[in-house]
């Protein structure tokens, strides 16, 4: 299930939206230098035996800056680029 909402950085406590996660239909992947995100069609509702992940050609690299992109990689902050934060709560959106 994905989350977009309000972040608070535990490094340097600055508040920013952001989204991460993704959905049934798709994966988002976050660049590890720019923080772009990039979502993949994926079909996660089919049985994990028939489940085949997104192939290294099909989630490619950022688009923005050529880096590599990841699924695992918490929203980074933009003030100090740290990725220790948190959801701050508030008004967020749950999506899948």
């Amino acid at each position: 299930m994905g989350y977009q909402g309000p972040y608070t950085c535990q490094a340097c406590g600055n508040t920013f939206e952001s989204r991460a996660g993704g959905g049934f239909l798709f994966i988002e992947y976050r660049c590890v230098n720019c923080d772009a995100i990039k979502t993949v069609k994926s079909n996660r509702r089919v049985p994990s035996s028939e489940y085949v992940p997104p192939t290294a050609a099909e989630i490619g690299v950022c688009e923005q800056c050529g880096g590599e992109l990841k699924s695992d990689l918490q929203p980074m902050c933009p003030a100090c680029k740290s990725r220790d934060v948190k959801e701050s709560g508030g008004r967020a959106i749950r999506y899948d």
